[in-house]
């Protein structure tokens, strides 16, 4: 898991606790520079995670409840990707055994099947 990842989870934690925050007081709160809450943040608003509200009273709010945002729809409004190993990329070829793939590549597989399981399983609220 990459800080940013870390960093959002804890972004989007200050808001389940609290309706709406701006950018300098979610930083304040869980202690992440504002520069990088504020990019997080952007990332967070173009998945449709969280919505933002202009003027004084304005901030950040969750587009939809930690209920409802598994650890999943994180991972890919970030753009990342959680592999085992490369071989779970699509399209990859085993060195090893082109023709039907190797042992390693196998149990990897099915390890990565179990991981994106528990991922879609798992609500941000059970994390909260």
């Amino acid at each position: 898991m990459t800080r940013e990842m870390d960093y959002a989870l804890r972004i989007l934690r200050a808001l389940h606790r609290e309706e709406q925050l701006s950018a300098a007081e979610i930083a304040q709160r869980e202690s992440i520079p504002k520069a990088i809450t504020v990019k997080i943040l952007k990332k967070l608003h173009t998945a449709g995670v969280v919505s933002s509200r202009r003027g004084s009273s304005g901030g950040y709010l969750l587009e939809r409840s930690c209920e409802e945002l598994y650890l999943w729809d994180l991972f890919q409004a970030l753009g990342e990707t959680v592999l085992v190993n490369r071989c779970q990329r699509s399209g990859y070829q085993c060195e090893a055994r082109p023709e039907d793939g190797c042992g390693i590549c196998r149990e990897l597989t099915r390890i990565q099947a179990v991981l994106d399981r528990e991922l879609r399983q798992t609500p941000l609220s059970a994390m909260f």
